[in-house]
């Protein structure tokens, strides 16, 4: 005789099933990456909650919130040289870099490449692709020498923020506090050039 089960007693016996579906997101990261890593058991999965911690973006979370996180994010090797991104492309993802060393270089008007910086792990780079819409680099992305990343894009956000709205709203609020350093940062690099070259034309 075939068992019947309540709809409550389903949710108690069967808690899993809405993790399976908040696994399965889709985007362009899904398409740049491929699936998310689903890593959060295991050595393997131990690893990676072990790296996000590292990662100044989530050192607040608990670990069962690194756990969740680590079964949306996407995981991939690049060869040295090899670009992660380029400068005027749309930008799908906010990037955590695990391994290796990746060079950040802008090309100015007449195609001169500047280099910028040189970021090492746990570094986190391209935030502001991760919670905004239409996003374009504004510089490009190197590898140097072997690297692995890890990406988290807008759809596995949007995901997360549908299934875990607390979690969610941790790591944005994370987010906007670090894009704001950036943002008052550049403000300031911009004055100072801007101060920079007015004192030069008028010394000459």
């Amino acid at each position: 005789m075939k068992k019947a089960f309540y709809p409550g007693l389903r949710k108690i016996l069967f808690p899993l099933q809405k993790a399976r579906d908040f696994l399965d997101t889709s985007g362009p990261a899904r398409v740049m990456f491929g699936p998310a890593s689903e890593t959060a058991a295991g050595e393997r999965g131990r690893d990676l909650v072990d790296f996000l911690k590292q990662v100044s973006l989530f050192t607040d979370l608990a670990h069962g919130d690194l756990r969740r996180l680590a079964r949306i994010v996407h995981e991939r090797v690049y060869r040295d040289g090899e670009i992660i991104f380029e400068q005027g492309t749309p930008g799908v993802a906010l990037y955590l870099l695990r391994g290796g060393m990746v060079e950040i270089t802008r090309k100015r008007h007449n195609g001169e490449e500047i280099p910028l910086a040189m970021l090492e792990p746990p570094a986190s780079f391209e935030e502001l692709a991760a919670v905004r819409d239409e996003v374009v680099h504004w510089a490009s992305a190197r590898a140097h020498g072997p690297v692995s990343l890890v990406a988290i894009g807008r759809s596995d956000l949007d995901a997360l923020s549908r299934n875990f709205p607390l979690l969610a709203n941790k790591i944005l609020m994370k987010l906007a506090q670090i894009i704001a350093v950036q943002l008052e940062t550049l403000l300031e690099a911009e004055y100072f050039n801007e101060e920079r070259s007015a004192n030069s034309d008028s010394a000459q």
